[in-house]
This record gives structure tokens, C-alpha cells and sequence, in this order.
């Protein structure tokens, strides 16, 4: 309810020996105080948890992100979350995956990532597990569920980490595998699916007790970390099946936030043979239903997941092709594709370019004088917020065609006015260093994660968000009991 009201002369429940127009002065900057602080109570509820690999420390030029780098991000970011640090195959405990990166014999990386607290004392810094960089031995995730005694040892060591290195939490990306492409329909890739579901191939035959076991892990986790103060997350990877392995209602009480990875739902590396949209915000037929951001956050909402909780994933790159003759003139999405495209200048990958790297070959569709190499940049339909894509079409002697679909500043906007939308907790950006940290772009460092912070801001809490109901109980009364208060004097 709103404050009572203050006195405004002396003696009415006061002492003072201030004159009328001092003491009235003073009520109104108290009465336009408690309006500020109940605004920003009201709005600080909405999380952009900035994910960095941190092996990219060791690219080269343009691609080389360190902590001086971040620096320009971190105001954009309520989290930090360092990856990845990986489980020991033979004893299952938490360690780094690059010793000499991270560890104080080698770069130290791990210190200097938690010393950026001193410059941003608001900032929470966790360390991210698993991820899908750890790539040794998978099936330790499996067997570090399934006895007790393995489940204690890596809680053990997560807390101890933690202390040392003064990080403020934990993020578990459990790497559980991913589920097989389908496609939507031909009779033989319906046969073949009949064939894998009664042969088990890609088919964890323990994934119910895999799932409750994890619950466990998580339950276990919380318990040793609450009385020091830690956070928990859990990052739901691409492609991993949350009805498999994700009890949502049974973690909710145990987590602090759930990070959906909302992004490759499409890439070359999982559908070589066509291109197409590879994070759209929508389903648009004939696309397989599921692969799609507003149905991932609608599962998890009607399973039981607080939507304050979530944070929406949002990548920093594109997936590129290869087109050739067969893959026609339009470039429109879905098209025959010729595997993943050719590896960035920088970052050195089959079938993924870094906003920075697809930025700076973008140029109009109806650009006459367009140099060779580049690509024509097609926006999203209106409505349709599938995305943004460049093609350049095959030469003559079938080379050099390429099909990218990125994200950008304007389609990551979209997703963070979308999770605002919904009530959501917030955004996550996947990752920081893929965003364009120098300005390449545009001349502004870390457009993306800029854009998805200032949108999921903008505008004021939701109506019906857990934020929105703060706003309309506490900020609403406020803002009237002020109403007919004369702006102070101080106040501009």
C-alpha cells in the first residue's frame, strides 16, 4: 500500500525547527525517491546471461577475445558465464578441459574472469560444465548419474572450485545426446526411423532413470551450495529431448534459472543436404513443428517451468551451406544444399561464420555493382520472424555458392521483445565471442547482445509477467500517491 502521508509544517509529528518551505522541499525529494527506488525494484527482474567460450583466447586478430575485450559487453550482462570446464573421466570430478588456459600454472584465465568483478561489482560470474566441449569419453555424464558416491565426489569438487576461484555459481549444460534429425517425409525416412526405433540406435535405454538421477544430482548439488551462497543453473543443449531428461516440475524448486539453448535448430552438420532457417522464432509449415524457439518455451511452460526462470537462448553466428545447381535461383529457404559452407577467415569452422565474418559480406539484393563473393541479404518476411539469411548463387563452373542463415541485431531484438512477451526471466547470449567485439559491423562493439538487453528493457515490465505484477502492485500505487505532488525543484 502507499506510504502514509508526511507531515509538512512543524510540529504536525515533528520537532523541526526548519522553515515550511525547506521541510516541504525535502518531503517532496522523499516522496520522488521512494517513486525511483520502487521503478527499479519493479524493474530489475529481467536477466541477460552472457555465455563466453573462453578458448577464445587462443584465436588469432579480430577472432582473439579475452577479458579486456568483454569489458565493452558486461554492462549489457546480469551474468557471466565462463565455459566450459569438463568431468574427469576416471575419478568424476570437475576439471578444466584446458589446463593451460585456465589454471594459475597457465594463462590463469579462470582468476581473471572472476577478477572482473571488481569493475562490475553487480555482475554474478559462474563457470558453465559440460556445454558439448567436452568432448572425451561422453558416456561419463551417464555414469557420474548413476551411483551416489560419483554424484558426491563432483559435488565435492564443483564446491571447492567455486571457493577457490570465487566464482559465484554453477551452470550445468549436461551433454545428454541429441536427438537424431528427422525429416519431414519421405516413405524411406519413415522406414528408416521404424528401423532405428526397434534396432535402439540413438536410444538411451536408462533414460528414465538418467532423468531422475540427474534430479538427484541437482537436488544433491543445491544443498551444498545454498548455505554458501552459490547459484545453480541448468542449460538445456540443442537438440536434447526435454521429455526425456528433464523433470521440469521436480527441478524447479532446486534451480535458479533454466538457460534454453534456443538456437541450431537446423544445421549443415545435421541436415547437410538442405539449407534452411536455423533458429526461427516461429513454425512455419512444412518445417518439422518442434524445431522452433516458441516451441521450446512453450513446453517447458506448460511442463511446469517458472517462466521467471527461463532465459531465452540467442546465438551470435550463422550456419552456412553450399549451393549448387540443383539448389535453384531464388535462395528462399528451404533449398538443396551441398553440405556445410567453407570455414570462416577467423573462426575456422566448416558451416559456421561469426556475426562479424557474415556482416561484412552482406550487400543489398538489388545492388547492381555488388563485388563478387558477397552476399545478398534477405530479410524476414513481416510476421514471419523466421530469420535472416544471405546467398550468393554458384559461378559457372558451380563454385563458390553459399547460403547463410545469421542472427543480427534486429532478429535478436525480436526474441527479446518475444521473452519479455511471454513473462520470461530473460535472454541468454550464445556467445559473446562470436558477437562482433570490435565494432566491425557498425562501429558498435557487441551489437547483438546490445540489442537483446535494451529490448527486453524496453518499454516497461509486461502486464501478466511476474515483473508486470510487481509494476502494477507496487510502482502503480506509488505513481499515484505522487500524482498530485509538485515536481521538486531539483528534479529535471
Amino acid at each position: 500500500p502507499p506510504p502514509p502521508p508526511l507531515p509538512t509544517t512543524p510540529g504536525e509529528g515533528s520537532t523541526s525547527s526548519e522553515s515550511p518551505i525547506v521541510e516541504s522541499e525535502t518531503v517532496e525529494m522523499t516522496k520522488w525517491l521512494v517513486l525511483l527506488l520502487a521503478l527499479l525494484g519493479a524493474t530489475q527482474g529481467l536477466r541477460s546471461v552472457c555465455y563466453w567460450n573462453g578458448k577464445s583466447f587462443w584465436r588469432e586478430g579480430t577472432a582473439k577475445v579475452t577479458t579486456e575485450e568483454l569489458r565493452a559487453a558486461l554492462p549489457h550482462c546480469t551474468h557471466l558465464i565462463y565455459g566450459f570446464a569438463a568431468i574427469d573421466d576416471d575419478e568424476y570430478h570437475i576439471q578444466p578441459i584446458d589446463k593451460k588456459l585456465d589454471l594459475d600454472k597457465g594463462k590463469g584465465q579462470w582468476r581473471a574472469v572472476t577478477a572482473l568483478k571488481r569493475s562490475f561489482p553487480g555482475l554474478s560470474i559462474m563457470l558453465g560444465l559440460g556445454g558439448n566441449e567436452d568432448e572425451e569419453d561422453v558416456d561419463k555424464y551417464y555414469q557420474v548419474l548413476e551411483k551416489q558416491e560419483r554424484r558426491t565426489t563432483l559435488i565435492n569438487s564443483i564446491q571447492a572450485i567455486l571457493k577457490d576461484f570465487q566464482f559465484d555459481g554453477i551452470d550445468l549444460a549436461w551433454q545428454f545426446p541429441p536427438q537424431h534429425e528427422k525429416y519431414t517425409s519421405t516413405s524411406l525416412s519413415s522406414i528408416w526411423h521404424k528401423v532405428k526405433k526397434t534396432v535402439g540406435i540413438g536410444v538411451d535405454s536408462k533414460a528414465a532413470e538418467h532423468r531422475d538421477q540427474f534430479t538427484a544430482l541437482v537436488r544433491e548439488l543445491k544443498a551444498v551450495l545454498r548455505p554458501d551462497g552459490k547459484q545453480l543453473s541448468i542449460a538445456v543443449l540443442p537438440h536434447v529431448n526435454s521429455s526425456v531428461y528433464f523433470d521440469v516440475r521436480q527441478l524447479m524448486p532446486y534451480v535458479d534459472m533454466v538457460n534454453l539453448w534456443t538456437v541450431d535448430y537446423r544445421t549443415p552438420e545435421r541436415s547437410p543436404e538442405k539449407a534452411d532457417y536455423a533458429t526461427p522464432l516461429t513454425y512455419v509449415y512444412p518445417r518439422i513443428e518442434h524445431q522452433n524457439v516458441e516451441s521450446t518455451v512453450n513446453y517447458w511452460l506448460a511442463k511446469g517451468a517458472e517462466p521467471a526462470k527461463l532465459q531465452l537462448g540467442i546465438a551470435t553466428w550463422g550456419r552456412t551451406w553450399k549451393l549448387n545447381s540443383d539448389s535453384g535461383l531464388s535462395g528462399v529457404p528451404p533449398l538443396v544444399a551441398d553440405g556445410p559452407g567453407d570455414k570462416g577467415p577467423h573462426t575456422k569452422k566448416d558451416g559456421l561464420l561469426s556475426y562479424y565474418e557474415t556482416c561484412v559480406k552482406l550487400v543489398s539484393p538489388t545492388n547492381p555493382s555488388a563485388p563478387s563473393g558477397m552476399l545478398r541479404r534477405m530479410q524476414d518476411a513481416p510476421g514471419a520472424h523466421q530469420g535472416t539469411y544471405g546467398f550468393r548463387l554458384p559461378d559457372k563452373n558451380n563454385d563458390e555458392g553459399l547460403w547463410v542463415s545469421f542472427e543480427e541485431p534486429q532478429t535478436a531484438a525480436q526474441k527479446a521483445i518475444y521473452a519479455k512477451q511471454k513473462g520470461l526471466g530473460g535472454v541468454a547470449i550464445l556467445d559473446l565471442a562470436l558477437d562482433d567485439s570490435r565494432g566491425i559491423c557498425d562501429g558498435s562493439a557487441f551489437p547483438i547482445t546490445k540489442a537483446a538487453k535494451s529490448n527486453a528493457d524496453l518499454g516497461g515490465p509486461t502486464p501478466g509477467s511476474p515483473i508486470g505484477d510487481r509494476y502494477q502492485t507496487i510502482v502503480q500505487p506509488v505513481k499515484n500517491w505522487v500524482a498530485n505532488v509538485t515536481k521538486p525543484s531539483w528534479a529535471v
